[in-house]
């Protein structure tokens, strides 16, 4: 099932400057429009994912903010700054990440593209000068930071098998939990968790488990805000669990691109 065409979360990350809206700690209580539904015949997974998708933002927008990471007692280990120019309801859906430093210096440039059959393409580019380089592996992380490409493109939402295996709650939501499959073999992750806001249908956490069934890394949504009437995300944070440290990723700006 092809889900491209309505893009969900990060690609990621949405913040204020659009509509002025309060920020949420959690999902808003109203429900989904029942036109929303997508045709019963659809398996259940499949169907509770475009959903989701169908709620989230397509139009042209760019943003800046911040990749901090933190021992779990608060101590910073790194931060970095980012930009994104992010068009995910294009004929030819992509999305441009700039990765700079503290003092604004260009480290690297990495472009997302999906193609008509839902497959992703990264390429990257070094420095100011936007050298060509080895384009990242999907579960790479960004700076060695505990977030991956994986997080940041959320491609799982584009993964096969979608299946429902039960329900759970996220800050007091009660959330369907989905689980996908990679497309092809992925180091350290046989599959992805996902709790799905039942009333919302918004990603609310999502957790990466291995070859051996064990979770490693976690991540999950610290606010989210609403946009021309569709849902987005503002601050995630991910853990790498076990390690003693997290990323937490914030939209300080966004506006929309002609």
């Amino acid at each position: 099932m092809k889900l491209f065409n309505h893009p969900l979360i990060l690609s990621l990350l949405i913040a204020s400057a659009i509509a002025y809206a309060d920020i949420l700690p959690a999902p808003p209580l109203e429900e989904y429009s029942p036109s929303e539904q997508h045709d019963p015949t659809t398996p259940a997974g499949a169907n509770l994912l475009a959903i989701s998708a169908s709620r989230l933002p397509i139009e042209p927008l760019s943003m800046t903010g911040t990749l901090t990471m933190r021992r779990v007692y608060g101590v910073e280990i790194k931060r970095f700054k980012y930009a994104v120019a992010i068009h995910w309801g294009a004929l030819r859906p992509r999305a441009v990440y700039e990765i700079f430093d503290t003092s604004d210096t260009l480290l690297e440039t990495v472009v997302a593209v999906r193609d008509a059959e839902g497959a992703l393409t990264l390429t990257r580019f070094l420095g100011a000068e936007k050298t060509p380089a080895a384009p990242p592996a999907i579960n790479e992380t960004v700076r060695g930071t505990d977030i991956t490409w994986l997080d940041i493109t959320l491609d799982f939402v584009w993964w096969r098998n979608p299946v429902i295996t039960g329900e759970g709650k996220v800050k007091g939501r009660l959330c369907d939990i989905l689980e996908v499959e990679p497309a092809e073999p992925l180091e350290r992750c046989k599959k992805v968790r996902l709790w799905i806001d039942r009333e919302q249908k918004l990603v609310m956490q999502a957790i990466q488990i291995d070859e051996n069934d064990r979770d490693v890394r976690r991540m999950w949504i610290r606010a989210i805000q609403k946009i021309n009437q569709r849902w987005v995300l503002k601050d995630i944070e991910v853990e790498t669990l076990g390690k003693g440290h997290r990323t937490r990723l914030n939209v300080d700006d966004v506006k929309t691109l002609d």
